[in-house]
């Protein structure tokens, strides 16, 4: 990683920090912990600690280096809008990184990389590549980033918007530190009418994340593995059955990824969809929005060349800012 942590400023003043003594301080004498290389701005127990956790356990397993597969570049490449070669040699500022399965692509691809995230999932990120120069590596939060406002060539945040507390007020930190003629690059979860009605109208899902987030999150794993080792079983047997999906659709919280996420083998596809269920059943926050609401949104930022699709986890934007 780069050990040059001059490009950091106080989350909340926006003045300088300096190194003393394994800790970064402002000239007020606000203090920030660096912990095994990487400072940390945000307390180590958060709303994100299931998130920290989830990428401790698996920590390479949607990197596209680990699976052999391209999901993770076509996606980022997409989202881009074909644009993923001009990252070279730009300041791309990367918010809600978890384990660095994007982190991996853009450094591949050239990038001066600022990434960071809300949980402790940096350190996993710090394993699999720290060994970048061009990476600098940080725990914050996406509403107060301790980086110089309109400073970044683009700003990426994939599949990290509707877990935080406000997605407006997240979306506005994120605008603000696109430089003029900068991009911002951006998803969240789509709303549609089968994942608001309950079940069996619509998705299973809703009633055992209701019943996982109330748990202590020390026993929140456990109970993912429970109703997955129930329900991975019937969910593979009929796998083909597109009727049969369907109707489990509405009992069974497990993602149908087969066949056409193209994984290697069996084991790869259990390890991909006990994952995915822990991720939607450990989520404190799930904003869901329409493409007409994110549109409008950053209309109101001032943004321009938007474009609003929809893919990947739902609605995918990408927009700049005037030059």
């Amino acid at each position: 990683m780069n050990a040059d942590l001059s490009c950091l400023v106080d989350p909340e003043t926006k003045s300088p920090l300096h190194v003393r003594d394994g800790w970064l301080e402002n000239d007020r004498g606000t203090r920030y912990p660096i912990v095994d290389g990487i400072p940390r701005f945000v307390p180590p127990e958060n709303y994100a600690r299931a998130f920290g956790d989830q990428w401790q356990r698996f920590p390479l397993t949607q990197h596209d280096s680990h699976a052999g597969l391209r999901r993770g570049v076509d996606r980022l490449t997409r989202c881009l809008r074909g644009q993923l070669s001009e990252v070279r040699g730009k300041r791309v500022l990367e918010a809600g990184a978890g384990a660095g399965r994007f982190s991996e692509i853009l450094l591949g691809a050239g990038a001066v990389l600022h990434s960071f995230d809300y949980s402790g999932s940096v350190d996993v990120i710090a394993a699999n590549s720290g060994r970048h120069e061009a990476l600098t590596l940080f725990q914050g939060d996406i509403r107060q980033i301790p980086c110089a406002r309109e400073s970044y060539d683009y700003v990426i945040c994939l599949g990290v918007i509707q877990h935080t507390p406000d997605p407006h007020a997240s979306m506005r930190s994120l605008w603000s530190h696109v430089k003029p003629g900068g991009a911002l690059v951006i998803d969240q979860y789509r709303w549609t009418w089968w994942n608001s009605l309950p079940p069996p109208l619509g998705e299973g899902l809703p009633p055992y994340r209701w019943y996982v987030l109330r748990l202590p999150p020390e026993q929140q794993y456990a109970a993912v593995e429970r109703i997955f080792e129930f329900w991975y079983p019937i969910v593979w047997r009929f796998r083909d059955s597109r009727f049969m999906q369907i109707l489990l659709s509405r009992f069974s919280p497990l993602a149908v990824i087969y066949p056409k996420y193209g994984l290697r083998d069996a084991q790869m596809y259990r390890e991909w969809m006990l994952l995915m269920l822990h991720d939607a059943l450990t989520d404190h926050y799930k904003h869901l929005c329409t493409p007409r609401e994110m549109r409008r949104f950053l209309e109101s930022l001032g943004a321009v060349d938007i474009v609003v699709t929809t893919g990947g986890n739902g609605v995918e934007a990408f927009c700049r800012k005037p030059g």
